[in-house]
């Protein structure tokens, strides 16, 4: 029996996310906006250590309101490595489902004891260890933190759900193939191969299905034919949103409705909106529609996908499980990582499924990925056009860790697909996305069906086959990057690369010449019949299915020289290579990073490569150094600042240590402005104004004339909230990306930020030196983030002899709101038409540095070390 994994009490993971626990929302929508305020873990006396810690804004809800639903996540995971071993897929799914169950019964069973003696309502899940407690009570709370084995106490979460980005008014208007099967070449496979996804089942983890529609009803797996219908174990509801229970599939919102259709749907008489029409659907509501999507119906939706009940939730049949599932939604949390479903999709993989989730829609800034589609166990799907251009609103990496993201992209723009009443319409957003490659895979696997179940063989196929696009503006190379991921979508491509007809196995250990040990991840490539590659895993080993030939095998990794072999593949076989790498010799690689002024920059990451060593960061001097690179070519990337920009160069590694130098260009707006980032005293005030409070403004008279984008002025009007305009009274607290035509402008912004000024903080003016190089200065003294109990402190400094300083104090480091996390900081026009921004929403500032803002052609300041944010 699969074992248990269990990780140290105080190895917990705390919350994800700098900026609060966004919630789960469709990946067809476009932003939404949330009322809750950032979980942070509340603080315990030494006492207390061996307690779970429970969240802060569990807290502040269970005292405001008395009750509230929380979450009881454990620590142990369970341990699937024999079960996802498994040859057959019935056998398969029931190894994978009892390992969990028996892991989260065994773990929850103190939790579970305690819940049921206080008589308290819960829910248990098993395939995320974690139990759902309704209106908890503090004290209950309290003593669940004492239970052993449990990791932490957090709230639950639910969003709105907007409507699309893009839907015209629905039609019943026969419209043919549509753009997007066409673009992937599905008609091509439906032509050259005849297969269209039969024997193959997929699942959607949506808002539902209108399952009688007419492209949708006889894909239906529930469907008996002849007018009648089974819905047990082919649909279900946790959230009761059709019915107590919901006997029958209802779809209240639409989406889930799309996205099935994209999938599989034809209604026989022209309107051909589906990928693999002769696959069969099954659906759970894992979204309640009109209310969101909670993360407990998304568990008991993705949860059922494992192991599909009849419609009261009884019954378990992890035989019937869909090969495919489909998630078009997820938590458009930016820059930060939620890895709630991280267990979820490790279970789907372990049996076999193969789970696409939607990148989000919250494009096109980087970082801009959602959870899960960011997990580095997840494979994610971006959109384009109908045009071969990425869409504007497709979420960028990279993913968790690094990782590249999206995994590859999909038509994803003005998607005609079905929709409730009968009807069809357009559609976009990385939701219609998915369901493309969902109906890809339908595709390969029933034309290939010895991939089915191999998850990894089949992310290779679609990887290797997609048509790359180079475009690095958010990372990676040409050929991987976190735009486009692998590039697009090619299913024809997939299919003709597949292990159709007589097959057999490859199988092989990648080691080192010299030890014998095995090398990880090395890349494995076969050339023959059939053109492979596969990663070795951690042990050295690979397996590929492969049609019957003779085959060239080579080896590569960092760090070796590159080995081959031959093999030949029989049918029903098992061929096995070794492939043996030598290590080559390494040398240092050093260097300076420095500004466009000669200035070393500190604390600049360069990145190696595409992370086959870790990054270097700069010091005090601007000097970095990797110890051991080996011999050959290697790409650095000294990554910048928002005062420099980033830029890309090559070491090359012969006989020796090598040097390579990078000079920043400086980042300027179209006025010519230019920053630079240094260390130094900070300015502070020595009058208080009377302006305190929150969203408040005070009209101050300057000292001097301030010439700032070509306009002079005489005053400015201080806001509470971390700016200082020329041109307006404004006191906006949400701030925004710079330039931007709304209110403040004309403005310097050195924390624009929710800002309170209370009676502990306060704002203060001082003037300091001699007239023609005097000094006027606005200090935000011990300001509070309206978003957490963190104080600040920063100024601007207007030079008489041109330009202005950023000044940050006090900034805790471990609040990354402190660092920039939610502010805008930089210069702005009085139209708003044009910027220098310094960073938005990202957490790169530092106590003890300060920005210095030059105009053109103003001589900046003798070379110190710098800083770098």
């Amino acid at each position: 029996m699969s074992g248990i994994l269990t990780s140290a009490r105080r190895s917990r993971r705390l919350p994800a996310g700098s900026r609060g626990a966004p919630g789960l929302v469709l990946g067809a929508v476009a932003a939404l906006f949330m009322a809750g305020a950032a979980p942070s873990v509340a603080q315990q006396s030494s006492a207390d250590d061996d307690r779970a810690p429970i969240d802060a804004d569990v807290l502040r809800v269970l005292r405001e309101e008395g009750a509230g639903d929380v979450w009881i996540v454990l620590e142990d995971r369970a341990d699937l490595s024999e079960a996802s071993a498994t040859a057959d897929w019935a056998e398969r799914g029931h190894a994978v489902v009892d390992a969990l169950r028996g892991t989260a019964e065994q773990s929850q069973a103190e939790a579970v004891a305690l819940l049921t003696d206080a008589g308290a309502d819960f829910t248990p899940y098993w395939i995320s260890n974690r139990v759902l407690v309704r209106s908890a009570s503090e004290s209950l709370a309290d003593s669940i933190s004492r239970v052993p084995g449990v990791d932490r106490i957090s709230l639950p979460t639910t969003l709105e759900i907007p409507g699309p980005i893009d839907q015209p008014a629905a039609e019943k208007a026969v419209d043919g193939i549509e753009w997007g099967i066409d673009s992937i070449n599905a008609d091509d496979v439906w032509a050259d191969y005849g297969f269209t996804g039969e024997g193959i089942v997929i699942g959607a983890v949506d808002t539902g299905v209108e399952f009688d529609h007419p492209a949708l009803v006889d894909a239906y797996r529930g469907n008996l034919g002849n007018g009648g219908f089974d819905h047990d174990h082919n649909w279900f509801d946790p959230t009761s949103t059709c019915g107590s229970p919901a006997a029958v599939p209802c779809d209240n919102h639409g989406h889930g409705t799309h996205v099935t259709g994209t999938m599989i749907g034809d209604d026989g008489a022209g309107n051909q909106i589906g990928v693999a029409p002769g696959a069969r659907w099954i659906s759970a509501k894992g979204c309640e529609g009109g209310t969101g999507c909670s993360e407990s119906a998304l568990l008991g939706a993705t949860q059922w996908m494992l192991a599909p009940t009849d419609t009261e939730g009884r019954n378990p049949r992890p035989d019937l499980r869909p090969h495919i599932v489909n998630n078009s939604w997820g938590v458009p949390n930016g820059p930060a990582v939620d890895p709630t479903f991280d267990e979820v999709i490790a279970a789907w993989n372990a049996s076999g499924i193969f789970a696409l989730f939607s990148n989000g829609n919250s494009g096109p800034g980087c970082d801009t990925i959602d959870s899960p589609a960011d997990s580095v166990l997840a494979y994610g799907v971006g959109a384009h056009s109908v045009n071969n251009t990425i869409a504007n609103s497709s979420g960028r990496g990279p993913g968790a860790d690094g990782t590249i993201r999206p995994s590859i992209t999909a038509p994803g723009v003005s998607v005609r697909s079905a929709l409730p009443g009968a009807l069809y319409g357009a559609a976009s957003g990385t939701s219609m996305a998915a369901p493309h490659v969902a109906g890809s895979v339908a595709l390969l696997w029933s034309a290939a069906p010895s991939l089915i179940g191999d998850v990894e063989a089949t992310r290779a196929l679609l990887d290797t086959t997609a048509v790359p696009v180079d475009d690095t503006s958010c990372g990676g190379t040409p050929a991987d990057n976190n735009v486009w991921g692998k590039g697009r979508l090619d299913v024809l491509a997939a299919v003709d690369a597949a292990p159709r007809g007589d097959a057999g196995i490859l199988t092989g250990t990648v080691t080192d010449s010299t030890t014998g040990e095995p090398v990880a991840a090395a890349r494995v490539a076969v050339s023959g019949p059939q053109n492979r590659a596969v990663v070795a895993a951690a042990d050295g080993t690979f397996t590929l299915m492969l049609p019957v030939g003779e085959y060239a095998v080579t080896g590569n990794v960092f760090g070796y020289a590159e080995h081959g072999a031959s093999a030949a593949v029989l049918a029903d076989e098992t061929a096995t290579v070794t492939l043996a790498l030598t290590a080559l010799p390494t040398h240092a690689v050093s260097g300076r990073i420095s500004d466009a002024g000669g200035t070393g920059l500190a604390g600049v990451e360069v990145v190696f490569g595409d992370g086959e060593l870790p990054s270097s960061t700069t010091d005090a001097g601007g000097d970095f150094v990797f110890d051991a690179v080996p011999v050959g070519t290697h790409r650095l990337a000294a990554q910048g600042s928002g005062c420099a920009e980033p830029q890309v160069g090559d070491a090359v590694v012969a006989n020796g240590d090598t040097i390579v130098d990078f000079a920043l260009a400086d980042v300027t707006d179209a006025y010519g402005n230019f920053c630079r980032v240094q260390d130094g005293a900070f300015l502070a005030g020595d009058t208080r104004l009377a302006l305190s409070g929150d969203d408040a403004s005070e009209t101050v008279a300057l000292p001097f004339p301030i010439t700032f984008y070509g306009q002079h002025y005489e005053q400015g009007f201080v806001a509470t909230n971390g700016f200082l305009s020329f041109v307006s009274a404004a006191t906006e607290s949400q701030n925004t990306a710079l330039p931007s035509a709304l209110l403040p402008n004309g403005a310097v912004y050195p924390f624009w930020d929710d800002l309170i000024v209370d009676e502990t903080g306060g704002i203060l003016t001082g003037v300091s030196g001699v007239e023609g190089e005097r000094v006027f200065v606005v200090e935000w003294r011990d300001v509070l983030l309206a978003d957490s109990a963190a104080r600040i402190t920063f100024s601007v400094a207007f030079h008489e002899a041109g330009g202005l300083t950023f000044g940050y104090a006090d900034l805790p480091a471990d609040e990354p709101g402190a660092l920039g996390g939610s502010a805008t900081v930089g210069i702005e026009n009085f139209r708003g038409g044009d910027a220098l921004q310094y960073s938005f929403d990202r957490p790169v500032l530092a106590a003890g540095t300060s920005i210095r803002f030059h105009e053109p052609g103003g001589a900046a300041p003798e070379p110190r070390a710098a800083g770098q944010g």
